[in-house]
């Protein structure tokens, strides 16, 4: 739901950039008939400023054709900075069942697993130059799930014994 609103949000800031109306684009959006499933038909100016508005979610099909209009990919519709992915995961944590989220805790838990933690040696190699690094991994350290805490631990005590051992 989320993301549905930053898209509004998008296309009323691209209307402005663009030097239109919500008006001009409503027409500009209507002359090229696009059809709304849903409904089966074109969609009503009063619908168009419901889009625009927020107050009613665009549909999927519009947003080619909201694109056309604008002169923009599809992709620059929607916002994907860091910012916007972190207030969609947290309304997916907010709103999912139980079922969602073991599936996505298992998700991350493989997904640190088999490729996070592999990519530590890198790290923990140039740690002694990066003093500052340092400092902000074990500052960002208290925000790690257990699980993770305790395989990065296996991990860097295998570190520490292959670095014993070429020694």
């Amino acid at each position: 739901m989320y993301f549905l609103l930053e898209i509004q949000k998008n296309i009323n800031e691209l209307i402005k950039q663009k030097g239109m109306t919500k008006k001009e684009f409503a027409h500009k959006l209507l002359e090229l008939q696009p059809t709304v499933s849903r409904i089966g038909e074109v969609p009503s100016i009063s619908a168009i400023y419901s889009y625009l508005n927020g107050r009613i979610n665009i549909p999927i099909e519009l947003i080619p054709y909201v694109a056309e209009v604008l002169n923009v990919t599809e992709q620059e519709l929607f916002d994907t900075s860091a910012k916007t992915r972190k207030k969609c995961f947290q309304y997916f944590l907010q709103h999912a069942s139980k079922e969602e989220l073991e599936y996505f805790q298992n998700f991350i838990y493989y997904q640190i697993n088999n490729n996070v933690v592999t990519n530590y040696g890198n790290i923990i190699t140039n740690m002694a130059t990066h003093n500052e690094k340092t400092e902000e991994i074990i500052q960002l350290l208290e925000y790690a799930p257990n699980k993770f805490i305790n395989n990065l631990l296996k991990k860097l005590q295998e570190f520490k014994k292959l670095t014993q051992e070429e020694l």
